[in-house]
């Protein structure tokens, strides 16, 4: 699949021009490529995406709005169908319901830290989970082959890159596996240092119609951090990040979304 450069750009100066024109309606095509110092026809081409939108045109569209060298390179790394978001597998729903627990995932990952002793009893320990339940999970795990253990006594994670996110899965299953990761974040408040966590929220007044863009881009940071973390050849600790976007107002105009 191929996908557009700077697609989220394109779509970041198309709303830019039509708020512009919402607050004056005789706002034209050729005022805001006046403004942005780029030749009309060029414009009208790259809003409707029949002109490929360059790097170089992003720094000069966004220089002319004010944009920081952060936002503008943020933007330009966004894809509205992301590498980053697709390339990963999507668990299906039958078998997310059978490894819901936010458990399973901690198993998988602590594989992968230096530290990693391949014994039930010790991930019970480190992951405060009876015994009982790590047993059962590592064997659901090896049935599914999410995990394997070579005849000399090494667990490998198959799993790989994979994910449940974005409300793609609409089942109990994942409201209750988001519910755990939710509680877990209040514990980690309560037994975790300042300078070993981040817990911090932003409330703002938001277009709901920019809601499903919003959510691949939380989605495409999620990864990209996941990347720079799992770059460290060395690792000794397992770490949930946890994203929310939710509505706190249900207006007289609609549902919410």
């Amino acid at each position: 699949m191929e996908y557009e450069k700077n697609a989220f750009f394109r779509l970041t100066i198309k709303n830019e021009f039509l708020k512009r024109k919402k607050k004056n309606p005789n706002y034209s095509l050729r005022s805001f490529a006046k403004f942005l110092k780029v030749e009309h026809s060029s414009l009208a081409q790259i809003i409707s995406g029949k002109r490929p939108l360059s790097d170089k045109m992003c720094q000069r569209i966004g220089h002319a709005l004010g944009y920081s060298s952060i936002k503008m390179r943020t933007l330009m790394k966004t894809d509205l169908e992301s590498k980053s978001y697709n390339r990963v597998k999507k668990i299906e729903d039958e078998t997310f319901k059978v490894i819901s627990e936010w458990y399973y995932y901690a198993i998988l990952e602590l594989t992968y830290c230096d530290t990693f002793r391949p014994s039930v009893r010790w991930i019970s320990k480190v992951l405060g989970v009876p015994y009982a339940k790590i047993a059962e999970a590592v064997e659901r795990l090896k049935l599914l082959k999410f995990l394997e253990v070579t005849p000399d006594g090494q667990w490998i994670d198959r799993m790989g890159d994979a994910h449940n996110m974005g409300n793609e899965i609409q089942a109990p299953s994942f409201d209750e596996h988001q519910k755990q990761v939710l509680e877990q974040a209040i514990e980690a408040m309560k037994k975790n240092q300042h300078g070993l966590r981040l817990q911090s929220s932003m409330t703002l007044a938001v277009a709901k119609e920019k809601i499903p863009e919003a959510k691949k881009m939380m989605l495409n940071f999620l990864y990209e951090l996941s990347d720079y973390l799992k770059s460290s050849p060395s690792k000794d600790e397992v770490y949930n990040i946890v994203f929310s976007l939710y509505p706190l107002s249900v207006t007289e105009n609609g549902e919410n979304p």
